[in-house]
């Protein structure tokens, strides 16, 4: 297979959205994100990557807090809305059913199969963009998805952004097993 030069460009790749939640001055707002990572699993912590300038940023500095919500492919609408209008232009209060867990002032979403409230450790600033790091406070996970005590991708569906402008994608099938297919590599 011959392998053909691109450029310096992020290469084409599905990623998991997430509505990164705060409230600003008071009121819930959201914005769409599908650049956030895993930093450490102890303690949990994530990595969100957005614009410098961002009303939910502004809630996330006010309050020292912020949900990471995961919508799931039925939600495709409401996250987009959230992605494309400004909490600066419009308010995004009303759009979802809401909940407050330990924290108290990060909105969570009701309707995502997984919500995660977040403290905020640190802002890095990079040239173009910033990352937001939270250490994870609480995670709550919809009875929907559980499957023998545990949330299931499958039930999940997940909503998948294609990088380069789009569209949404859904969870392909499900794959060879994590840390046990290598075991039978050969070369």
């Amino acid at each position: 297979m011959a392998q053909k030069k691109m450029g310096k460009k992020l290469p084409p790749m599905a990623l998991p959205v997430c509505l990164i939640g705060a409230n600003v001055k008071g009121r819930a707002n959201f914005c769409t994100i599908a650049w956030f990572t895993v930093i450490d699993d102890d303690p949990a912590t994530f990595g969100v990557v957005m614009a410098k300038k961002r009303c939910t940023k502004d809630g996330i500095e006010e309050n020292g807090t912020f949900s990471l919500s995961l919508p799931g492919n039925g939600m495709a609408a409401a996250a987009d809305y959230c992605g494309i209008k400004s909490g600066y232009d419009v308010d995004k209060s009303e759009v979802f059913d809401l909940f407050y867990g330990s924290l108290g002032s990060a909105p969570l979403i009701k309707g995502c199969p997984v919500t995660v409230e977040c403290k905020l450790v640190n802002i890095i600033e990079f040239a173009g963009v910033d990352m937001v790091v939270g250490e994870v406070a609480e995670t709550y996970v919809d009875d929907s998805i559980m499957e023998k005590g545990k949330a299931s991708l499958e039930r999940f569906d997940p909503l998948l952004y294609g990088m380069g402008g789009g569209p949404y994608y859904h969870l392909g099938e499900k794959g060879e097993k994590a840390f046990a297919v290598g075991k039978k590599f050969k070369k």
